[in-house]
């Protein structure tokens, strides 16, 4: 029988240094877990964004695409009142003309703004009573601009815009034109002027059936 105080039969008790060296690996095992966490994290983080910038970049490029192959609208404006109507349409590549439409007395007005100078500088006008027979005594307008290409060595007018004019009441329309001189704007020589009759219709036109055949 062996003696119990045989130092192999003995209980290994921990020293303090051995406790010591056992709390610094524990220690190490989490903190290098801890930075392992974080780097992972960080990565999928990065890669999240990536992801993020790519799709919003085809969404842009996607969009601008999409907006490259509407038509474009060109910048004018219409609206009408009790007592007056007012468009704008371009006269020009520099200016736009302001249609002014005093339904009272049938006059229409045509102000061009020279950019050069600040200011309106060329009036064109005509009474729509004329082609529209409303006789001077007012009507219920609307109006609207569009765009017409004449040949520079035509009689009818140069400018870029035509005005349409509707008397509501009887349904009877006509289309002037503006004889704009951009080359006295250019100068900034004031010009005034009628507004000239293109064309005039009826809304109602009277059928003849014997044209027809």
């Amino acid at each position: 029988m062996k003696d119990i105080a045989d130092p192999a039969l003995l209980p290994v008790v921990p020293t303090e240094s051995t406790r010591c060296c056992g709390n610094r690996g524990w220690m190490v095992g989490v903190t290098l877990v801890a930075v392992g966490a974080a780097i992972y994290f960080a990565g999928v983080a990065s890669e999240a964004r990536r992801s993020a910038e790519t799709t919003a970049e085809g969404s842009i490029s996607s969009g601008l695409a999409d907006w490259q192959n509407l038509p474009i609208a060109n910048a004018t404006a219409a609206v009408s009142s009790e007592k007056f109507s007012l468009a704008t349409g371009p006269v020009s590549d520099q200016a736009d003309g302001l249609f002014v439409l005093d339904h009272n007395s049938g006059l229409l007005q045509c102000s061009v703004m020279y950019p050069r100078v600040g200011r309106f500088a060329a009036t064109f006008t005509v009474n729509v009573a004329d082609a529209l027979g409303t006789d001077g005594k007012g009507g219920t307008y609307i109006m609207a601009t569009g765009q017409a290409d004449f040949p520079r060595s035509s009689s009818n007018p140069v400018g870029r815009s035509v005005i349409y004019v509707l008397d509501t009441s009887t349904g009877t329309y006509a289309c002037y034109g503006v004889p704009f001189n951009a080359q006295a704007m250019n100068a900034n020589r004031p010009q005034q002027g009628l507004l000239v009759l293109i064309g005039q219709g009826t809304a109602n036109p009277v059928i003849d059936r014997d044209d027809l055949r």
